[in-house]
């Protein structure tokens, strides 16, 4: 088994657990176990804090390892637009507030990266296909236009 193949596996496992529990009654785990993950993961990859907007997303990237699944579609108004492909045990579920509280793993990255995180639309919804859409920007942006996807429909 490749490299890839392994952290393929790993993520699906991982996701496969923490994408139920985040629709379960122990919901409040997912948020430090997401932290603990993110931990780690910055421990094991040698994450480094970054101060552009375009080397926060790229270390965000860089950090799951498998570019294949994180895209960094474009870069606009100091936001990095990105769309995750990996897939996801909460996909067409409609349980959207799940997808916030699993996506506590990748805020925990980017804060220590020095960024923060926006879900604008998240495959949990059963209308979205194909990739979630995020948006990425600098810890100290103090704007708040992005509309989250939990707070749509």
């Amino acid at each position: 088994m490749s490299s890839d193949e392994q952290k393929i596996a790993l993520y699906r496992r991982v996701n496969g657990f923490t994408g139920p529990l985040a629709r379960s009654a122990w919901h409040w785990r997912t948020r430090w176990l997401a932290r603990l993950l993110a931990q780690l993961i910055w421990r094991k990859n040698r994450g480094r804090p970054q101060h552009g907007t375009l080397a926060i997303a790229e270390e965000w990237r860089r950090l799951f390892g498998l570019p294949q699944f994180w895209h960094i579609e474009r870069l606009e108004d100091d936001t990095a637009y990105c769309e995750i492909r990996f897939p996801c045990a909460l996909e067409g579920s409609g349980d959207v507030a799940a997808c916030q509280r699993l996506m506590e793993y990748d805020r925990a990255l980017l804060k220590k990266i020095g960024g923060q995180l926006v879900v604008l639309q998240s495959r949990a919804d059963p209308k979205v296909r194909g990739a979630c859409q995020v948006a990425i920007r600098r810890i100290d942006d103090p704007r708040s236009d992005l509309i989250p996807a939990r707070l749509l429909d």
